[in-house]
């Protein structure tokens, strides 16, 4: 019995291992990236409950939008090696 129940904790291991490594390969920094609706939507969020003054959205966009494509190549670097 005490083998029986080791083998399928081993098996729910290796699946939940396997669909790990597959969430990585497939999704992997995709998942992450932001679109400029998406952070509107936030920003106003933010701004309605106080959190942040509103201020220059735009300015705030491209700042966050270029920490996002430099994250997302640090990110990429250690996936995918490219020809800089």
């Amino acid at each position: 019995m005490a083998v029986l129940v080791m083998i399928v904790v081993g098996i729910a291991v290796l699946a939940f291992a396997v669909a790990l490594v597959w969430l990585l390969l497939v999704r992997g920094s995709r998942s992450a990236t932001i679109t400029e609706a998406e952070f509107g939507d936030e920003y106003d969020e933010l701004v309605a409950k106080g959190e942040i003054v509103d201020g220059d959205r735009d300015a705030a966009w491209r700042d966050f939008h270029d920490w996002q494509l430099a994250n997302e190549k640090e990110h990429l670097s250690w996936e995918e090696p490219t020809d800089e």
